[in-house]
Order: structure tokens, then C-alpha cells, then sequence
């Protein structure tokens, strides 16, 4: 049953005596102002989805009236006389002329007349708030309310001093001023600071702070224009472009349809998710203009980039802190950023040998499918076999025994298996998640000796609690599962050895280390760290461990695994991203398309090695459900569309979705093992050049797949590509622009400066001062890409498939 829970954070925390207090992670240490603890939300976390969804359905003809309105900055008044400051490389640039343009602005000396941050003119850069939280969590969906006590709106800047580096402007805030004279007047102070890691990041600081400690969020405000696009945090699947929109940043289950057309059961069940429900967030964008900005809280924020004028970020605590980016474009901006949160590992050669086969189903059926791929001479780089595990049946079709030890019964001759595979240079991929299912009796009277790895960490304590001190039963689909205690030590410890024995020592190089975004906001950890600060933390953690526990290995270089759920700190922690759950389907928000937009929308966040499910995962194959327009499968077109997509990614994967026998695979008939066949020699012939940008990936954080601003940020055209057309580049090379709707026989593309060579047809365009749109052929096997005329990649890849027969 849906659980509810009515009680603050701190009574879920059950052995004080265990408890110590968390020690973050900063990328420097940084002279801020001592003061008190910082200052959290009330909350309560709450079940009830059902009802709150229904009353939404019910509704829904008045959301554009009771939609949420863009609350306007408040007064800003000072009698601190205007001065220019410098720190670091930086200029800080107070001006107190209090008729129009009083504010705050911050520059820096390689390029003096660029605004990097401005305040709004006349108007508050910092806020508070008093508030509570009511927080839905339901199988992963995250929902939170902000129940509104006071806001401190008005702003005073009564004090501006430098000492040494640190610039500390400190005033107050002030409610509405209709709120009465006997309101409280929070202090705050807002410090600026510039960072060691490089002369091109600046690190601020905002704490509120009033005697009731009553200020639980902190906000700033600054300055943006019509012509300012924004781009990153994280993975976003329904914009690339977020200017507009209200971005909360909460790493939560991504949902089933996210507004495109689906059963509305699951609405009700709250898993359909909302257009910026994201598995990885990030508290991070970056403008076509260059500069960039990040937060490192690990509290839930708020993005507000809904008005033309100014942006305004909110955070669930007292405190805000994060660097300003002194990016000249948006691919030095990536770069930057990358220095402070990580970049990911170079791939094993390996990895580019060909696809890595996603299946299930036994050793039997794994030798007759690999037998299959050798008849069409298909490349291969792996077996991904996530059944490893043993295999169960739910309500959404077929779902894994979620106890990370091999089933013996499905995969009998495992050692030989590995074996096999090793002699013919192909990898062997397994499962796992953060969660443990305990054993029916049924399987441990079958197996007695196989372990019960619930049980273990059960009784050695390593399961998240609840607050009654018991394991915290997290619903997935049809059954419950506990979750591991990340911020344990002793449990890392102990699941880094079951990795090394259950899955290293077995023969697997790789893996999907899946989930991880549903740590309990009501959750009691070991650390002593309530929900509301390590719910985003928790992927960074499980990435961290899934590393750590390979870098023990003797075979450390040749193996790597694959995480859904990030945060900030990602790009360092894990080795490769991909992008979760996609719908079978060709929606904008939820299908094929979309996973276009998650590629890259988090290549602007640093996360640079990530890939999609070849065919996506969600199926609904209820025959009436279809029959209505709300179910779907997998169709031949959807699956050989996304092989052409995937070909000129980081990574080729398929994966068979959650109902396997009623979608169109690659091993379905010839036609399917052709057609696979032959991306995956697309994908393999490209290895040298992929292998440049792992390499770029590793040393500067750039993505293998790129938004076309990141060459072109002048062009633009290219701002808000994703509600024209969907067009990326691979490196800075091949410019691809998949077909992304069902029937298209061809395409209207835009190209932009350059000259550029149709791959299929040998056709060249050129445009010399500015970009022009093409129309191109877009039968299946020919989507439109090009390639840079005299690029010696294009070049080889043009050489390359006319010898493998592929090109005439």
C-alpha cells in the first residue's frame, strides 16, 4: 500500500550514536562568512498520488487560469556610493545611481565589455523565503509543493567591503512594504570569491539569516534579454532550448509519456512524468552567448527563465552558492565547467568494435542470436544480458530478480559463455541497481546456496530506514524493494565486493548500473544528511561506487559501466550516461525525438558520453489501448530509424523494452539482421574518429554528440533547432539530421557556413557567407548526413562503406 508519512526529516533518523556529521565535497576550499548551519524546509512527504492527478484531470480546463504566475522582482535601495572592485581576474561593478540603473554587475579583464552577470536595474538580486514543502514521491515521481509563509522581496545593500579576494556585499530584506512596519528583516550577505581551479570562474555565496531561523530558501535574480538562449541542465528530453520555461531541477523517474498520448490510468498512477522530468538534472545552463552559471547545492532548485527580462533561481535552503563562467562561447563554457564537476574516462577500445547486443533470455538463446549476427557478418562488441539475474513477470511485462548473483538455471555453461565470447573478442555486459528484493522461498529452497543479498544488508543494516526504523519499502511496479545506504561506508564496502565477486569475477566487463534517482526525501541514512540534501546526491554516489569498485579490478582498463540517474558531479563519477526509458514511439516528448533532445541537452552539462535504447524501452500492447490510440509498440520503421540515428552516437545498444515479444527486434527476421548489420558496420567504421572524440570527451569535456551551436553560436538559426528540426553533429565533422517522423521519404535540412557532402549521393553544397536549407532524399538506410568537403574522417567513411558495399 501507499505509505504517508507526516513528520519532519530529523525524526526519521534512527541511532544517533551512528550518525556523523556529512562532509561535503567542495571543489575548493572557500573563505565564506561562518554562520550558522544552514536552514531547511519544513516538509512532510506524502502518498495520495491517485487523488492529487484526478483533481488535475478535473481541472485541466482551468490550468491556463490558475497557471503559476512570474513574480516580479522586488525594491532594491542602498546608500552605498558606486565603485568598481576587483577580484581575481573578475570586475565588480556596483553602480548606485537609485533614479533607474542602481545594480550590480560582474565582467572579466579578457573581454571588459562583456556582461558575464548584471543585476536588474533598480530591482532586488537577492530573496528569501519562509516556507514548507509537501513533497509526492510515487515510484520514483517526484512532485513538490512550496507553501508559501513569507517573501522577502525588498532588498537594501547597506554594506560593500573587500578584504584581500573576498568582496562581501551584506543588507537586508524586507517583506511587501503593505506587510506592516513590525515585519522580521532577514540579514544576508552575498560574497564573491574567485576560484583557484581557474582564472575564468568566479564562486559566489548568498546567506539569509534571521533570528527565528525562519529563511529556509534562498534566491537570485540577474539580468537576460529576448535574445538569450539557454541551454543544459542536464538531461532535458522536451526542450533543448529552456528560455521560457520554468526548469525545477529534481532528479526523479523520467515517466511514461511526459504529455504525449498515452493511458491516462498512469497519469493517475503518477508515472507519466511532466515535460522537464528528468533521471539527471543538472543545477547548470550555459547561453549561446558563452557565459554559464552553476549551483553547487544539492537541494532541490528552481530555474525561472519564463520572462524575457530576468532569470530567477530559487533554492530549497537558507544558503545559494555556485560559480559564474567567463566562457567566450559555448563550447569553452563546457569546458570550464567540466573542470569543476568532472569529465568522463576514455572508452575501452573494445567499445568501438561494433554493437553491443541487448537481450534476453538464456545461454541457448544467447549462442542461436550471436550465430545469427555471424551469418549477416555483424559487428560486435558486447552481450549485454541484463537477465543475469533471473527473470519475473509484473504488470509491465517482464522485470528482473533484483539480487545481484548469477542465476545458474537461466544461464547454465556461464563460464564457457565468457569464454566463448573472449575467444571472438566480444564483451560480456551484465545488470544491477541500487535496490535489493529479497528471495522467494520457492528460489532459495531451489538454490540454497545462491545468496540472499537482501537479507544480508538487511541485518547488517545497510537498507535505507524509515522512521520507525525499519526497511524502507520503495514501490516499483507490483512489489517493493529496499535501497541500499550509499552513505554508509561499511555497505559501500560490502556491494563493492559483491560487484568484484558476483560480476568481475564472473567474466563481465561492463554494465548497466541503473535507477538511482528515487532516494527517500523521508529516508533515515547513516550520515545523518536528511533527503531533502542527498536525494541528488544519491547518483552521484552510486556512479562513485559502480568506479570504485572497477578501478579495484586487475582488468580496470577494459571495463565500464552505464548510469540513468546523475546530478552535477556525474560527468566525474560515472563512464558513460545513457538516456533511460523512452517510449516506443515517435513523440516529442517521450519517443524518439526525445532522446535526440537528451543527448543534447546534457552535452551542454558536461555529460559527455551518453547514449539511447536502439528502439526504446516502453511498450503498452493492451490490444484496446491500441486500438483507441493509447497503446503502442515498436514498429519495423521506429526501430530501423533509431539503428540510423544511434550509428553516429557514442555508443550502438539495443535494448528488447519491457515487453520484448511484442515489439520488432533486430533478430526478428533477415530484413532485421540486414538492416542491423548494416548500421552497425556504419557505427564500427567510424571507430577511428569516435575514438578522437573520447579522447575530447576525456581531456576537455566536450560531447561526442553536439548541439550545431557549439560550432556555429553566432547562427541563429540554430537557437531552438528542436521546434524546426532535429539536426546534430558528430564532433565537429558530420552533421546528421535523422528522420524523426513515420513515412518520410526525404527532408529539408539546414546546413550552415561551410561546405558541406551529402554522404549518400556524393552531392556537395556550399554557402559561403551564411547557412541555406537543402531538400535531400530520406528513404530507410539513407538518412540525411553530411560531412565536411575535404574533412579526411568524411573522406575515410565514404571509402570505408564503398568498400563494405554499403555506398555505390
Amino acid at each position: 500500500m501507499v505509505r504517508q508519512f507526516f513528520r519532519q526529516y530529523s525524526l526519521f533518523i534512527r541511532n544517533l550514536t551512528r550518525i556523523f556529521p556529512h562532509m561535503s565535497n567542495p571543489f575548493e576550499t572557500l573563505p565564506w562568512p561562518a554562520l550558522a548551519p544552514p536552514i531547511y524546509p519544513q516538509y512532510i512527504v506524502k502518498a495520495g498520488w491517485q487523488r492529487r492527478q484526478l483533481l488535475k484531470l478535473l481541472c485541466k480546463p482551468f490550468s491556463t487560469i490558475n497557471r503559476k504566475v512570474v513574480v516580479k522582482p522586488g525594491s532594491l535601495s542602498s546608500q552605498v556610493v558606486s565603485q568598481t572592485y576587483a577580484v581575481g581576474n573578475f570586475t565588480i561593478i556596483w553602480t548606485a545611481d537609485p533614479a533607474n540603473s542602481m545594480g550590480l554587475e560582474v565582467r572579466h579583464r579578457s573581454n571588459p565589455d562583456k556582461t558575464l552577470w548584471a543585476s536588474i536595474p533598480g530591482r532586488s538580486f537577492v530573496e528569501g523565503a519562509a516556507l514548507k514543502l509537501r513533497i509526492l514521491e510515487e515510484r520514483g515521481s517526484v512532485e513538490i509543493d512550496e507553501l508559501f509563509d513569507a517573501i522577502y522581496s525588498n532588498q537594501t545593500v547597506d554594506k560593500i567591503e573587500q578584504k584581500g579576494d573576498l568582496l562581501l556585499l551584506s543588507g537586508q530584506l524586507q517583506r511587501d512594504k503593505n506587510a506592516g512596519q513590525n515585519t522580521i528583516r532577514p540579514s544576508y550577505s552575498l560574497s564573491f570569491y574567485p576560484s583557484s581551479i581557474t582564472d575564468k570562474a568566479i564562486a559566489f555565496k548568498v546567506q539569509i539569516t534571521d533570528g527565528a531561523n525562519s529563511i529556509s530558501q534562498a534566491r537570485l535574480l540577474f539580468q537576460t534579454n529576448a535574445d538569450e538562449h539557454f541551454y543544459g541542465f542536464g538531461e532535458q528530453f522536451s526542450r533543448v532550448d529552456c528560455k521560457g520555461y520554468e526548469i525545477p531541477v529534481v532528479a526523479e523517474e523520467g515517466g511514461i509519456g511526459r504529455g504525449d498520448a498515452g493511458p491516462r490510468t498512469l497519469r493517475l498512477l503518477g508515472v507519466t512524468g511532466e515535460q522537464f522530468s528528468s533521471y539527471a538534472p543538472s543545477p547548470q545552463f550555459m547561453t549561446n552567448t558563452g557565459r554559464g552559471l552553476f549551483l553547487t547545492n544539492s537541494e532541490p532548485s528552481i530555474f525561472d527563465l519564463r520572462d524575457d527580462t530576468f532569470v530567477s533561481i530559487r533554492v530549497e535552503v537558507n544558503e545559494l552558492e555556485g560559480y559564474i563562467l567567463a566562457g567566450e562561447t559555448p563550447l569553452e563554457g563546457i569546458e570550464l565547467l567540466t573542470r569543476f564537476v568532472g569529465r568522463m574516462p576514455v572508452l575501452p577500445d573494445w567499445v568501438h568494435q561494433g554493437a553491443i547486443i541487448g537481450m534476453q533470455g538464456g545461454t541457448q538463446r544467447v549462442r542461436e542470436v550471436w550465430q545469427e549476427l555471424q551469418k549477416h557478418d555483424t559487428p560486435l562488441a558486447g552481450f549485454w544480458l541484463q537477465d543475469w539475474v533471473g527473470q519475473r513477470k509484473t504488470a509491465i511485462g517482464k522485470q528482473l530478480w533484483w539480487n545481484w548473483t548469477l542465476d545458474e538455471s537461466r544461464y547454465p555453461q556461464w563460464p564457457q559463455l565468457v569464454d566463448d565470447l573472449a575467444a571472438a573478442d566480444i564483451a560480456l555486459g551484465a545488470y544491477i541497481n541500487p535496490f535489493l528484493v529479497e528471495l522467494p522461498k520457492k528460489e532459495k529452497k531451489k538454490r540454497p546456496k545462491r545468496r540472499d543479498l537482501y537479507r544480508e544488508a538487511a541485518t547488517r543494516g545497510f537498507l535505507v530506514r524509515d522512521h520507525e526504523g525499519d526497511v524502507y519499502p520503495v514501490k516499483n511496479t507490483d512489489f517493493s524493494a529496499g535501497l541500499v545506504d550509499l552513505s554508509n561506508p561499511e555497505m559501500r564496502q560490502w556491494l563493492k565486493q559483491v560487484i568484484a565477486d558476483e560480476m568481475l569475477a564472473i567474466g563481465c566487463k561492463f554494465w548497466m548500473a541503473d535507477f538511482a534517482e528515487a532516494a527517500q526525501f523521508d529516508g533515515g541514512f547513516t550520515s545523518g544528511r536528511n533527503g531533502l540534501d542527498y536525494h541528488n546526491d544519491y547518483p552521484v554516489d552510486w556512479a562513485e561506487l559502480n568506479r570504485e569498485a572497477i578501478a579495484n579490478h586487475d582488468n580496470a582498463a577494459d571495463c565500464w559501466f552505464f548510469t540513468r540517474a546523475g546530478f552535477l558531479k556525474s560527468p566525474g563519477s560515472t563512464t558513460a550516461m545513457w538516456l533511460g526509458d523512452q517510449n516506443v514511439t515517435w513523440g516529442e516528448n517521450d519517443g524518439l525525438p526525445s532522446a535526440l533532445d537528451g543527448l543534447l541537452s546534457s552535452g551542454f552539462s558536461g555529460f559527455s558520453v551518453s547514449h539511447s535504447d536502439i528502439g526504446g524501452y516502453t511498450s503498452i500492447s493492451n490490444i484496446i489501448l491500441r486500438l483507441i490510440g493509447r497503446g503502442f509498440v515498436r514498429s519495423r520503421e521506429l526501430l530501423y530509424r533509431w539503428m540510423e540515428m544511434n550509428a553516429f552516437t557514442a555508443i550502438f545498444r539495443t535494448h528488447e523494452g519491457n515487453e520484448p515479444d511484442q515489439n520488432v527486434q533486430f533478430y526478428q527476421d533477415d530484413d532485421t539482421y540486414q538492416t542491423f548489420a548494416r548500421w552497425a558496420k556504419v557505427y564500427a567504421v567510424l571507430a577511428d574518429y569516435r575514438k578522437v572524440l573520447i579522447q575530447e570527451a576525456a581531456s576537455k569535456g566536450y560531447p561526442v554528440v553536439r548541439h550545431p551551436i557549439l560550432h556555429y553560436p553566432d547562427d541563429r538559426y540554430l537557437y531552438r533547432l528542436e521546434e524546426k528540426e532535429r539536426s546534430f553533429m558528430l564532433g565537429s565533422e558530420f552533421w546528421i539530421s535523422p528522420v524523426l517522423k513515420p513515412g518520410l521519404t526525404e527532408k529539408v535540412v539546414y546546413l550552415p557556413l561551410g561546405d558541406w557532402v551529402h554522404l549518400w549521393t556524393g552531392q556537395a553544397f556550399s554557402h559561403v557567407s551564411c547557412g541555406a536549407k537543402v531538400t535531400v532524399a530520406a528513404p530507410l538506410g539513407q538518412p540525411p548526413v553530411f560531412y565536411r568537403k575535404n574533412s579526411p574522417y568524411g573522406d575515410a567513411l565514404k571509402s570505408d562503406l564503398q568498400q563494405l558495399g554499403i555506398l555505390e
